[in-house]
């Protein structure tokens, strides 16, 4: 009898990782149905979406608040259809306030739970891990240091490296793409990652910006060029406009942010996987990031680590500098920048850095061996 797997996942870095997940999944065993909640990558990879909810980042009370009538119906939906329709196994990534609340229901139902890509425990929330142990039948992470930290608190846990090491690479030269671009191929070329969500890049961009106009004046408006790439979640009107507003120009990219970093000597980057991202592709960065005041003094207490950059945290030292709240001031950041190209030494030696931080994060794979493990359970 072919068996049925509930899917969640509530972000769209999550929704792609799940629909890898949902192909690698149907690569070993064919006879698989999913249903779920997610957004259009898992819908395509065949899984019957219940309610889209890969938009909903929840950052804090406010965002909690903001979609908690959408949030409600999707958790309650959701126990219904697992009532009528129990599944063989379910498969929660991240997005711990909504999943493991499921997880509870599923146990009450007898349904084994596989937990893919961990909600960041090791940052805040370490309360969570006794929950997770008692509701989670498998964790599935994707970094070496949070499989000691769960087998460190008796949880089932495997390691199966980072599927971002499949996508994260660029396509074209250099010199090819600035040519696409009609760039030229003599000046320095410097990136500007504000982020995939609306409010942290509105946030964000325009201190980007403004750090982008001091490395402007400091190298000469005629020896540097800036890219610009947008998230499939952002759109390009309201980054032009912002750019129009400011007085600055810079070469807007949309869905090719690979090609794009790999084509800069260094990037601004919002902190996030992004940072990560960029950490793949060699490219030397500074981690820029700013939240409300209320959020920050809400969140500010709970954060248990002493860098938030996530290439740091792999890194488990800070290898990048990091501009967080009221250090995120374009003149510190265009200075830390200026450096960073002008002195070939501490570029090169973030470069080594860079790598030993991909080396750490597994072999390609990651997808395929996390199916391994849900399959397990089928």
């Amino acid at each position: 009898m072919p068996k049925k797997i509930l899917i969640i996942a509530g972000e769209a870095s999550s929704d792609y990782h799940g629909s890898s997940l949902v192909k690698s999944i149907r690569a070993l065993k064919s006879d698989v149905s999913f249903y779920g909640l997610g957004g259009k990558d898992m819908q395509n990879a065949g899984v019957e979406i219940i309610h889209n909810i890969a938009g909903m980042a929840v950052i804090g009370p406010v965002d909690a608040i903001k979609h908690y009538n959408e949030l409600k119906k999707a958790y309650d939906d959701t126990c219904l259809r697992i009532e009528k329709d129990v599944p063989d196994c379910a498969v929660l990534i991240d997005y711990p306030g909504f999943n493991l609340k499921i997880a509870k229901f599923l146990k009450k139902h007898k349904v084994p739970v596989v937990y893919y890509i961990s909600p960041q425990v090791w940052a805040w929330g370490r309360g969570r891990i006794k929950k997770i142990r008692d509701l989670v039948d498998k964790m599935l992470v994707l970094f070496k240091f949070e499989e000691t930290l769960y087998k460190e608190n008796n949880v089932d846990v495997s390691f199966v490296g980072h599927p971002l090491l499949d996508s994260v690479k660029s396509e074209k030269t250099k010199d090819d793409f600035l040519k696409q671009l009609g760039l030229s191929l003599e000046k320095l070329t410097i990136g500007i990652l504000p982020g995939s969500r609306k409010n942290e890049v509105l946030r964000i961009l325009p201190i980007m910006i403004e750090s982008a106009k001091i490395i402007q004046k400091n190298i000469g408006s005629g020896n540097v060029q800036f890219l610009l790439p947008i998230a499939n979640t952002i759109e390009p009107q309201s980054i032009n406009n912002i750019l129009k507003n400011m007085r600055f120009d810079a070469c807007v990219i949309k869905n090719d942010p690979y090609n794009a970093v790999s084509a800069c000597k260094a990037v601004m980057v919002a902190s996030g996987t992004a940072t990560l991202e960029t950490a793949l592709l060699g490219v030397p960065m500074a981690i820029v990031y700013k939240v409300s005041s209320l959020l920050y003094l809400f969140v500010r207490p709970m954060i248990k680590i002493p860098y938030i950059g996530l290439v740091n945290v792999v890194a488990g030292k800070k290898i990048v500098e990091e501009f967080i709240q009221y250090e995120a001031r374009p003149n510190l950041i265009a200075e830390y920048m200026v450096k960073l190209l002008k002195d070939k030494d501490c570029y090169d030696n973030i470069k080594r850095q860079l790598a030993a931080v991909k080396s750490s994060l597994g072999s390609p794979g990651a997808s395929f061996r996390a199916a391994e493990e849900v399959v397990k359970f089928l």
